[in-house]
């Protein structure tokens, strides 16, 4: 059998697809490629982050900029076409049929796309005849070329707490895993967007009387404000390629252009210290002052493309200042929730059914579990749910195709996050060198491609990848 044209997408959520969808689309493309992509049925096409589950889990991001391409229908065309409303802001996992339906779309109008409901336990790489090898299930099959597009790795565990009765660890989908009876005291660890979500659900399909929130710092997302044009003057990919030296762009040129630019958009960058540390007012804040932070918050979007490309770019020891100084800011300005979402929050809170607490130092589990903050306060909760969001560290993974991966020297962890990919997203084996061949997209790259997990940089980088493919077969 020719391998020649064997591919292999592994993970076929938003990026896996984004990857197919730029390969049969590109001029380049023949279709004697065979391409096969695994997941698991449930999350083929939609993945983890749009899987089936509440239709009160939000999409953070207005409906109109959930693009997937060009082609048609749109999202929202989508939307009224099927006989649903085209609200700001729908339920995730509308998008996620959206996407099953463009996978189809693809599958049905291309050939020898093969979509194989399986999970791999293994992958081999033989880097004399540049031959991948999968272990799927009692079978193992040949690739010449892999994606890796697993999406976001496990969760985090930070009070050694898995296994434990009445400890949900991942929270979702919440519809299966959440309580469903307001009798049990319900606590949940984290105040991000996925405590967020466990918060609506609890509040709104049961009859929870009151929720608690845990987390060291106690603070919330941002509130997204209005959308707002920018048109970026300093931080430019130009300007930034420019003061690239011997492959090192330094922090402090980064930041820089990046305050010029705020000063060129007229934008108090003191809006970055607008936190009071506490998480309801800091809420009230960002809906009293909605148009001054949403003008932060876009020139954010509009710039993290750009930074994403040149962060690569940075020393060590400034990536290190960055994350240690700087990129809580960016974080917590970067995928803001919605309006309506945070006045509920706010109710909820002013009413005494939602309780954010901060300072949390230790949780330990006995016949309940016991949650101690640092100022001496306990609580007693029946039900822990662990909502603080997936790890970046793939050391954690201690079974599943990336602890394989790691096994077997094929890649390394990056100490940023992720693992170590060169500047067109190859794995970098450290016993073979570059993988000319494997490609990574998505939250395995976090080490080198900062915050790159939305939609928007998640197909513009899976276009970049896909170049670069069909120019390495020429």
């Amino acid at each position: 059998m020719d391998y020649q044209r064997k591919i292999a997408i592994i993970g076929g959520g938003f990026a896996g697809i984004s990857i197919l969808n730029h390969l049969v689309d590109s001029t380049a493309y023949d279709e004697e490629l065979n391409i096969d992509i695994y997941d698991r049925e449930q999350m083929m096409g939609n993945g983890h982050a749009y899987q089936e589950d509440s239709m009160h889990l939000l999409l953070n991001i207005p409906t109109e900029a959930m693009v997937f391409d060009d082609s048609s229908p749109s999202f929202k065309n989508w939307l009224v076409t099927n006989g649903y409303s085209a609200d700001t802001y729908v339920s995730r996992a509308l998008f996620g049929r959206y996407l099953r339906d463009r996978l189809g779309v693809l599958c049905t109008t291309h050939e020898h796309i093969t979509l194989n409901y399986s999970m791999i336990n293994d992958l081999q790489y033989d880097s004399t005849t540049k031959h991948f090898t999968l272990h799927v299930e009692d079978e193992k099959k040949t690739y010449t070329h892999v994606f890796l597009t697993v999406g976001q790795l496990g969760y985090d565990d930070p009070y050694d707490l898995k296994g434990t009765p009445n400890y949900i660890h991942d929270p979702y989908p919440v519809e299966e895993k959440l309580p469903k009876s307001g009798e049990m005291l319900v606590g949940i660890i984290g105040s991000g967007l996925s405590a967020i979500d466990c918060i609506r659900y609890l509040m709104l399909e049961t009859d929870a009387k009151e929720v608690y929130a845990f987390s060291r710092s106690g603070e919330m997302p941002s509130v997204r404000g209005p959308y707002r044009e920018v048109e970026l003057q300093f931080f430019t990919y130009d300007r930034l390629h420019e003061k690239i030296h011997n492959e090192e762009i330094s922090f402090s040129e980064v930041k820089a252009l990046f305050m010029k630019e705020l000063a060129y958009q007229g934008i108090d960058w003191r809006l970055f210290y607008r936190r009071t540390g506490n998480a309801i007012q800091d809420l009230e804040y960002d809906l009293e002052h909605s148009g001054a932070v949403g003008q932060l918050q876009y020139a954010i979007s509009k710039a993290n493309p750009i930074f994403s490309d040149v962060y690569q770019f940075l020393p060590r020891s400034d990536k290190r200042e960055f994350l240690a100084r700087y990129h809580h800011f960016i974080e917590e300005n970067h995928s803001p929730m919605p309006g309506p979402v945070a006045e509920k929050i706010i109710e909820w809170a002013n009413s005494g059914k939602l309780h954010i607490i901060e300072g949390v130092s230790d949780i330990s589990a006995s016949e309940a579990f016991g949650v101690e903050l640092a100022d001496g306060r306990k609580f007693t909760m029946d039900v822990l749910v662990n909502a603080t969001g997936p790890s970046g560290e793939v050391q954690k993974s201690k079974d599943g195709i990336i602890s394989r991966i790691l096994d077997h020297f094929l890649a390394t962890p990056d100490e940023f996050g992720g693992i170590m990919v060169d500047q067109k997203d190859r794995v970098i084996s450290p016993k073979t060198g570059t993988v000319d061949n494997m490609y990574v997209l998505g939250a395995l790259t976090f080490g080198s491609n900062y915050l790159s997990n939305s939609v928007h940089l998640l197909t513009s980088n899976a276009k970049k990848i896909i170049e670069s493919f069909h120019m390495e077969r020429k």
